[in-house]
């Protein structure tokens, strides 16, 4: 069979399919895709006819839009062949599940999903691919860390050496050392190498983060009559994923939320602190994600207000 996958470049969870996908079929083909612009390229393959020469086209930890969801599901020859796999409920909340075609699973039996966790289940049911205890690891690392239960759950910081490998790495050669290891399906271990460019990243993060903190701007917003107090900083992308933790052992400003405005990135990403929706407050500014962590484009009229007022970081 001939594969076309599009993923999400921007986390391991994107790349845990790329590597599924490898693993299952013969001759594939993957485009990785920012969060914000999956339908236009998606849309470019329908309108060039570039989707019909592949036996089947996955989408995965991502979901398109309107209008193309509704031209594919018209059109005889795609709809049985593409299959969307998102967890993100924002896409349930703007109804893009509705089509037989688009499969967006927050939770199953097992708890928390991912993209890379809802594929692995659909390659095993097809026979695509077999189970082994590698693979399996490989997947529950995905998906601990892209749900955050590494942390709040299992206190699993292998979890989290992935994570950092992708940010400092790179996913090209974050796919070449996973391929490596699940083609080899030892067990995962790690090179000294990569050991060292993990232990190196928590040196740097552990000397920048008390400069980045310190500068925080809290801004109040209020959604739909409820106030979101949101601790808005500068930093690099690959540091989205541990800063929230600190703030919420040491919330000196009370915040609700953080606001992460990438110095690397043309997005703006927040983390839930304390009880509220991170995802109401990307919404508000045209973004979309999760309860716990969700994200918008800065270019956002609403949002470059918001700069406007907090001034310089």
């Amino acid at each position: 069979m001939k594969v076309l996958l599009f993923s999400h470049i921007q986390d391991i969870d994107g790349m845990g399919s790329v590597i599924l996908g490898e693993l299952a079929f013969t001759s594939l083909d993957y485009v990785l895709c920012k969060t914000f612009e999956v339908t236009d390229i998606v849309s470019s393959y329908y309108d060039k006819g570039e989707l019909y020469n592949y036996d089947y086209v996955y989408i995965t930890d991502l979901c398109i839009k309107e209008p193309l969801l509704g031209k594919i599901d018209k059109d005889e020859k795609l709809n049985g062949k593409i299959l969307v796999f998102d967890h993100h409920i924002t896409e349930i909340q703007e109804g893009n599940d509705k089509y037989n075609f688009v499969n967006i699973i927050v939770e199953n039996e097992k708890g928390k999903t991912c993209g890379t966790s809802l594929f692995y289940d659909y390659l095993l049911r097809q026979g695509y691919l077999k189970k082994n205890e590698t693979l399996d690891q490989f997947v529950e690392l995905t998906r601990q860390h892209d749900t955050w239960e590494w942390k709040t759950k299992y206190n699993n910081p292998l979890a989290r050496d992935l994570y950092i490998l992708f940010g400092e790495l790179g996913y090209e050669e974050y796919l070449n050392i996973w391929r490596k290891i699940v083609r080899n399906n030892k067990g995962i271990i790690f090179s000294s190498e990569e050991q060292k460019v993990i232990d190196d990243y928590n040196k740097k993060f552990n000397n920048d983060i008390k400069f980045i903190l310190d500068n925080m701007k809290p801004y109040v917003l209020s959604i739909d009559d409820e106030k979101y107090k949101i601790g808005f900083i500068k930093c690099p992308y690959k540091y989205r994923n541990d800063i929230n933790e600190l703030v919420k052992d040491n919330n000196k400003q009370d915040v609700d939320l953080i606001g992460m405005i990438f110095t690397d990135m043309d997005t703006v990403s927040y983390r839930l602190v304390k009880n509220k929706d991170a995802s109401k407050v990307a919404v508000y500014f045209g973004g979309k994600g999760h309860r716990d962590a969700s994200s918008n484009l800065k270019d956002n009229y609403k949002f470059k207000k918001v700069l406007e007022d907090i001034g310089e970081i």
